[in-house]
């Protein structure tokens, strides 16, 4: 079971559905007056984004560039860029899920990652303590929330399979199922070991000597704690070429840690939500807020009721 910081135990009501959940990419890239590339802003609802890559690619028989994945039961709005060739093809293009809202011009296709953050408005119900709700979200903004992998990133079968697969029990020839389960099987361990070191925390994070820290990308082990807050702990991805922490902190990364033959990484133990704004009309509440790439709302609203989010909702 998932662990939280400063959880108030909240009760209220929610499921992950498209009238419920918005979320918009906030793009690095930026659009030009030239280029070779078209940057293609779109909306999609209850639809994946393997999905859209897929419709696109097809439609315009070309490379499909993105900077991230979005949920499926959801309303998202996210970027994409195509080769100039299919400008006249997109003027014509209709399907009853995805709207094109805007096309530029840009230098460069996109690539994952290329992304300043996400902004997320979500409704959930019944909220019976609306103070403490706000005082809740408050002290998430200032000590910040584990950065756990959702229930999205595993389905219902699909860790099963990657350990099957890490293990030698499956195979498939699929480059893009095999990067996919080799995810799914190193987000485990992430999510294991972010568990352990928040069970050592009190409200704030335990930072332990030998632990790596991260800053716009630039990464440090130090043998003492560092008291900036602008360095973020960060846990194993396990795989190659990935920083390993000293100390006390490697003492509980190792347990989480496996010779993975393919390429590692470290993942922020914690994110901050910023741009926090709420609303309440009846018995809707609605959150707005930012988040960092690659972190996952669904996680700060588990952070909120203290306990697990399923695809059947809080």
């Amino acid at each position: 079971m998932r662990q939280y910081l400063n959880s108030p135990h909240l009760s209220f009501k929610f499921k992950q559905n498209s009238a419920d959940f918005f979320v918009e990419e906030i793009p690095l890239i930026a659009s030009s007056q030239k280029g070779r590339f078209l940057l293609v802003k779109v909306k999609k609802e209850n639809l994946s984004s393997w999905q859209l890559f897929d419709i696109f690619a097809n439609y315009c028989n070309c490379k499909v560039g993105y900077a991230g994945l979005k949920d499926k039961n959801a309303t998202t709005i996210q970027y994409l860029t195509l080769d100039e060739k299919c400008y006249k093809q997109l003027r014509r293009f209709k399907h009853l899920k995805i709207e094109i809202l805007s096309i530029e011009k840009t230098k460069k296709p996109l690539k994952m990652g290329d992304l300043a953050g996400n902004r997320f408005r979500i409704h959930i119900y019944n909220v019976n303590e609306y103070t403490r709700l706000q005082e809740a979200l408050s002290l998430l903004e200032q000590y910040g929330v584990p950065n756990y992998f959702g229930y999205q990133r595993f389905g219902k079968e699909s860790l099963q399979q990657a350990k099957d697969f890490i293990e030698g029990e499956y195979f498939t020839k699929n480059k893009r199922l095999q990067k996919l389960l080799a995810s799914i099987y190193q987000s485990d361990l992430f999510n294991r070991w972010l568990i352990y070191r928040v069970k050592l925390s009190s409200d704030t994070f335990l930072q332990l000597p030998g632990d790596v820290y991260v800053k716009d990308g630039r990464y440090i082990t130090s043998k003492e704690i560092v008291n900036d807050r602008s360095w973020i702990v960060t846990g194993l991805l396990p795989g190659k070429g990935a920083f390993r922490a000293r100390g006390k902190a490697r003492e509980i990364e190792k347990h989480y840690d496996e010779p993975l033959p393919f390429r590692g990484d470290r993942r922020p133990a914690l994110f901050f939500p910023k741009d926090v704004e709420v609303t309440k009309r009846g018995k809707r509440v609605t959150l707005h807020f930012t988040l960092p790439k690659g972190s996952y709302a669904t996680i700060l609203l588990e952070n909120l009721a203290g306990k697990e989010l399923t695809a059947e909702g809080i």
